[in-house]
């Protein structure tokens, strides 16, 4: 493939219908504690809320009615995660035992009962930074009350849950809504893709652990970002191959413009405008051009978790640049293996059968 294709398929722009109506609620969801905590002075605790309304990006092509049966049961895994993150997040052991556990099994729901992006990111996200927030000073956390952490998460998970459910509220949602596909329940799926992609998924999130526990601690959730997004969507190679190029070119124009806040760090409610800026960008391009979107919710990431302070914000820059690579180098040795085993059984030395290996890729995937 030349360069020129190479270049179109990385900012190759596949729009989504409407994707400004979910990222315009993503950005109420998320910015609206933190406007309403800075009114009262807190800031601080509005940015650690908004971590919570981060469930308004999950079922955003579904109609109100079906989110608001099932966004409470994805609210209930946010606090979990972060629950877990907290009890562990003051030993390096335990943190990486833990954080393994929740990126496989939020993983598995994610593709069994088709979740849909931002699949197990966020949970991962969620708790990792707040297993860093609430650790001891002395070991490299922010020393937050750790009750004080799960009430305002809490707080923020309600929030965004009402954003989503209060406009049916109005007879015209209301019946707009009900003309859209509606299904309650949560389908339980384990086809061969989501085979492939989980084995993938778990083999990468060991060595990217594994890795990991040479960074020391709080680093395991960044690199376990990289990987998840990378592999978590396509079983194909070759699209496989493109998101981790995706990821790795938009984390650093992410770090970049973040780089713009080392000469100007918003505050106050600058700063909550700015955050609900880049998420409304980032759900607007989730659906079409993962690097795009990566490329604004490195900032956003960033920014939630320095709240305005310049020595946390350089400290992360740089540790999320180290994070992302090992992630991404973890991911493209999984990618590589793939490769290998289905070059081997085109040639009968592995597997003959497709099914037969979770890695291995039959030759019709090879036209994506």
């Amino acid at each position: 493939m030349s360069a020129a294709r190479i270049a179109r398929a990385l900012v190759h722009f596949a729009p989504a219908p409407r994707a400004w109506v979910p990222a315009t609620q993503a950005a109420i969801a998320v910015a609206g504690p933190p406007a309403v905590f800075a009114a009262f002075g807190q800031l601080r605790l509005g940015l650690l809320a908004a971590f919570g309304a981060l469930i308004v990006l999950y079922l955003s092509g579904q109609s109100r009615r079906e989110r608001a049966a099932k966004l409470p049961v994805i609210a209930v895994g946010f606090l979990v995660g972060t629950v877990i993150g907290i009890s562990t997040g003051g030993s390096l052991p335990t943190s990486l035992l833990a954080m393994s556990i929740v990126a496989v099994v939020f993983s598995y729901v994610s593709l069994t009962f088709n979740v849909g992006p931002p699949g197990a990111i966020f949970p991962v996200l969620t708790a990792g930074s707040m297993g860093q927030l609430t650790a001891p000073v002395s070991m490299g956390g922010g020393g937050v009350d750790p009750l004080l952490v799960v009430s305002v998460v809490a707080l923020g998970v309600v929030t965004g849950y009402i954003v989503i459910v209060a406009p049916l509220a109005l007879r015209r949602v209301r019946t707009d809504d009900a003309k859209l596909p509606h299904d309650y329940r949560w389908t339980y799926s384990w086809g061969t893709d989501s085979v492939r992609i989980f084995a993938r998924l778990t083999v990468a999130i060991i060595l990217a652990v594994l890795a990991s526990s040479s960074l020391g601690l709080h680093h395991v959730g960044w690199v376990l970002l990289a990987v998840i997004s990378i592999l978590q969507k396509d079983s194909d190679l070759h699209l496989g191959t493109l998101r981790m190029a995706q990821r790795l070119i938009g984390t650093a124009l992410g770090v970049c413009i973040a780089l713009i806040f080392m000469l100007w760090i918003p505050e106050g409610f600058a700063l909550v405008a700015v955050v609900g800026g880049l998420v409304f960008g980032f759900v607007f391009f989730i659906r079409s051009n993962l690097m795009f979107a990566l490329m604004l919710v490195t900032p956003m990431a960033l920014l939630l978790v320095a709240g305005g302070n310049r020595p946390l914000l350089e400290v992360s820059m740089s540790t999320r640049i180290i994070d992302t690579v090992v992630g991404g180098a973890v991911a493209g040795a999984v990618l590589c293996v793939v490769s290998v085993t289905r070059k081997w059984a085109s040639h009968g030395i592995g597997t003959q059968r497709a099914g037969g290996d979770a890695f291995a890729l039959p030759r019709a995937d090879n036209s994506a």
